[in-house]
């Protein structure tokens, strides 16, 4: 049975924006006996190369992506996202070994995941998410969705893999709907996951910097011509 434990990170010591605290805050309301544990730069205990050399270069969505496996594998109980809602009591999911839900109709998703301790696909998804921020950057729900693909047939464990109205109600990075409607929210859905960390650069904001690097590359060129 998965522990009543919450775990969240929160890396690089900026304040907790309102939205944020917001999220938290439902998580006390909705989970009252529940343990919450936050884990930052102080109380992670991560020698791996991989994540300190994200923690160095302040990407702190990849050094979380490590942390939250690291803390599940050794700790067991539910790794919340900071922009993930809870509006329903979770009680319900805790009888099995491990508990994921997906982001659209193919991909596990990771703003949520519970789990008991030494939990063996916790463990090869960190292992596998550590290679890959060794190499390149692949994000995580890819990386988890290959793990379990590839490895599905040697896990004895119960299990559960939630469809996306459980917790990722809307998407949108998967829909030409980019908000959440009162109709997405369903008899099933436990929690609502708000896609809006603030350290993470939204893809806008991704956009733009590439153009405005390319411009200036470009406008640097022609000047010196």
């Amino acid at each position: 049975m998965i522990p009543k434990k919450i775990h969240y990170i929160w890396l690089g010591k900026n304040p907790l924006p309102e939205t944020i605290k917001k999220c938290i805050a439902s998580w006390k309301k909705t989970l009252p006996d529940y343990e919450i544990q936050c884990w930052d730069e102080s109380n992670l205990n991560i020698t791996d190369p991989a994540y300190l050399k994200t923690l160095e270069a302040k990407k702190w969505a990849f050094a979380s992506d490590i942390a939250r496996l690291h803390v599940l594998y050794n700790h067991g109980g539910i790794y919340l996202d900071t922009d993930m809602e809870v509006i329903k009591s979770l009680n319900p999911l805790l009888d099995t070994d491990m508990f994921i839900g997906l982001e659209d109709d193919k991909h596990i998703a990771a703003g949520i995941i519970g789990c008991t301790a030494k939990n063996a696909f916790i463990k090869d998804s960190l292992e596998a998410v550590t290679r890959s921020l060794s190499t390149d950057t692949i994000p995580i729900p890819q990386v988890m969705t290959k793990v379990y693909e590839t490895q599905k047939g040697n896990y004895t464990f119960n299990h559960k893999i939630y469809s996306k109205e459980f917790f990722y109600p809307y998407n949108p990075f998967a829909s030409e709907i980019k908000i959440l409607f009162y109709s997405d929210v369903v008899e099933n859905t436990y929690a609502i996951h708000h896609w809006g960390h603030s350290w993470k650069m939204g893809i806008a904001e991704k956009i733009f910097q590439k153009l405005k690097r390319t411009l200036k590359k470009h406008f640097l060129k022609g000047t010196t011509a």
